[in-house]
């Protein structure tokens, strides 16, 4: 998975136009970012392809990607070549290549360029299958030419077989076979891939109703397939609408409106992801490749600015950790004090509290006692008590007179007792006395 964005412009050249799709690939996604269709290129003269393509690049802010090219399959051969596993090392399997390449290719080893590509053998593998492309140097050169004059980055080039299953693989995997079949304006190209193998075919002509099927038809008895049930089909090109062909959703974003996408970008892929069938046909000497060096000091300031607003979103809430942990040692270090503070608070509030209620002893006391005083006072002769209570400053008498009225009367006009009142009805008992029980408030002396 990618944590730094790459962005790969894939060119497919077919029928008289160039296809580019631009892709990005970031955190196991890739999205296309654009396509674009130049329709009639290949009829321009040299000078003005040099001049629409760098127009072109500049317009959309595209000078600066890597491209990679898909030649048709016509502008060159490929060829499957089988080696036991045993050959193993990389430099000794393209050794072994470069002497059969005089056999497989029709024209001289001074006129060609080739690459080849493998999938290293499986555990217990006994062969392996070497990918060959070859293609003569004046179909490539002029493009290398094209491309240097427009001052872009042609970075790699390839057949379209193989890019196709380059993208293929780099999509759905190798577990299942796998035909493209490209339906363009005046011909169909076709590829199916089968077990790390590829089965080409092209068929001229302009009835697409019959040369979709003739095409499918051979590739699968050159693969020996059965059925088409068995096979994951990609179609796409310029005349696919026209051979009543569906183009299949790739499992990328924002592809569903690029019908005729998918050799652009497969083209781009191999730009950004490694398989098998991913070969250059371009040489290392002549491939266009940036210095890398000069992003170090962008991605050195993006890092920078990075770790900035790392420190600025930490800042704050460590600040406040660092704060609460010396306000916790501080508290920790007064505890001992205000244990000690609490402790004595807690005897003082006793003490207030014996205080209180010593004091409500001593006033209770003081206005019992001037209360019994009041009573010796004023009560008339001939007047008894029986009974006396004294509680929170209420007072209850019970006793006997010549007139209970009359006691009552005098205990409220007194000058320490207020709301006197009768507690029980007045009885006279058989000396002709008033029975009475009265209950009065002591009032507060200062």
């Amino acid at each position: 998975m990618k944590i730094v964005p790459q962005t790969s412009v894939g060119i497919e050249i077919a029928g008289q136009e160039l296809r580019i799709a631009v892709l990005r690939e970031f955190a196991g996604r890739r999205r296309l970012l654009r396509f674009d269709v130049l329709t009639g290129f290949l009829g321009f003269s040299e000078e003005d392809r040099a001049l629409y393509l760098a127009a072109h690049f500049k317009k959309h802010k595209l000078t600066s990607l890597n491209v990679h090219l898909a030649l048709p399959g016509t502008w060159g051969i490929t060829r499957d070549l089988e080696f036991p596993a045993s050959v193993g090392e990389a430099d000794t399997l393209r050794s072994a290549v470069a002497l059969q390449i005089e056999n497989l290719s029709p024209w001289a080893l001074d006129e060609i360029y080739w690459d080849c590509t493998w999938e290293p053998p499986a555990k217990g593998g006994t062969s392996v299958v070497v990918h060959t492309g070859i293609v003569p140097r004046s179909v490539l050169d002029p493009w290398i030419a094209l491309f240097r004059s427009a001052r872009l980055a042609l970075t790699g080039a390839s057949l379209s077989s193989l890019s196709w299953a380059h993208g293929v693989t780099v999509f759905w995997g190798k577990e299942r076979p796998a035909m493209i079949v490209a339906a363009e304006n005046g011909y169909v190209e076709g590829a199916l891939i089968r077990e790390g193998r590829i089965y080409g075919i092209h068929m001229p002509g302009a009835d697409m109703a019959q040369l979709v099927p003739a095409s499918a038809s051979q590739l699968m008895r050159a693969a020996r397939i059965d059925s088409v049930d068995q096979l994951r089909v990609v179609t796409h090109g310029a005349a696919s609408a026209d051979a009543g062909l569906v183009p299949m959703e790739l499992p990328i974003e924002a592809s569903s409106g690029a019908a005729n996408s998918f050799g652009a970008i497969c083209a781009a892929l191999l730009g950004l992801s490694g398989s098998g069938f991913r070969s250059n046909l371009i040489p290392t000497q002549l491939r266009y490749q940036r210095n890398r060096l000069q992003l170090v000091p962008t991605y050195a300031l993006a890092g920078a600015l990075v770790m900035l607003g790392v420190f600025a979103w930490i800042r704050e809430p460590y600040q406040q950790l660092a704060y609460a942990d010396r306000v916790q040692s501080q508290v920790q270090g007064l505890a001992p004090s205000l244990r000690s503070v609490a402790d004595e608070e807690g005897q003082l509030n006793r003490l207030v509290e014996r205080l209180r209620a010593l004091d409500v002893v001593m006033h209770s006391r003081d206005s019992n006692l001037e209360a019994l005083r009041e009573l010796t006072r004023i009560l008339p002769p001939g007047t008894w008590l029986m009974s006396y209570q004294y509680q929170d400053r209420t007072m209850t008498i019970s006793g006997a007179s010549d007139s209970a009225a009359s006691v009552q009367k005098i205990i409220e006009d007194s000058g320490i007792f207020r709301d006197a009142q009768f507690t029980s009805s007045i009885t006279r008992d058989q000396y002709g006395k008033d029975r009475f029980s009265i209950r009065a408030t002591v009032e507060a002396q200062q």
